[in-house]
């Protein structure tokens, strides 16, 4: 299949980066940078968080997102709110149009209790890793956005997480609105189908805009 990811550029490469399998990433973007998060093998998720990069108080709200849009699915020309209700990201592009905004991720004690197993990879320990350096603690790490994520809701109030529709080079492209810290967890998760039981790469490529 043709790599879509090379497919209506945004502007010009200032920075691209392959994560491998269960890792992550932190960059940091100015206002009118573009991130395009790409699927390069199909049906991986990325969990995304973000912080104004001038105060790390500011953080990505799931919540603020969802009582603001008032509705659940998000796709182009959509904005992602921080919890102060400033827009952080704006959805510039959308190969796939189905994304995950419960404002939550994958974590140690989420997965004990749900598999039995101690020690897995998670998406929370990914960001804990990936802010480290930046002195964001574990405590401080938002719900995330998980594009491509596909969940569905049943008539009873409960749900089923689904293998995810992307296909190889989908993407999505997140404008900055303010300067931000990013950081992507290359969701690790293998015992469910959230990455159809087998964690694969994704790519970031951040662009300048044009003009």
């Amino acid at each position: 299949m043709a790599d879509k990811g090379t497919a209506g550029v945004p502007g010009t490469v200032a920075q691209e980066t392959e994560i491998p399998p269960r890792e992550y990433l932190a960059v940091e973007l100015r206002k009118g940078q573009v991130l395009r998060v790409i699927d390069l093998d199909g049906q991986q998720v990325p969990d995304v968080v973000c912080f104004n990069l001038h105060n790390h108080e500011e953080r990505l709200s799931m919540n603020n997102t969802k009582l603001i849009l008032q509705r659940w699915r998000i796709t182009t020309g959509d904005p992602l709110y921080s919890d102060e209700g400033n827009v952080m990201l704006t959805i510039a592009g959308d190969t796939v149009g189905l994304h995950h905004l419960s404002g939550g991720c994958c974590n140690e004690p989420a997965n004990f209790v749900r598999y039995g197993v101690h020690g897995t990879r998670n998406c929370l320990d990914n960001f804990t890793m990936a802010l480290a350096k930046y002195d964001i603690p574990k405590k401080l790490v938002p719900g995330a956005f998980v594009p491509f994520m596909n969940v569905v809701s049943r008539p009873d109030g409960s749900y089923k997480i689904e293998e995810p529709p992307s296909r190889p080079g989908d993407y999505i492209d997140l404008r900055a609105e303010m300067d931000l810290l990013v950081a992507i967890s290359n969701c690790p998760q293998d015992r469910n189908p959230c990455n159809a039981f087998n964690p694969t790469r994704l790519k970031a490529v951040v662009y300048e805009p044009r003009g």
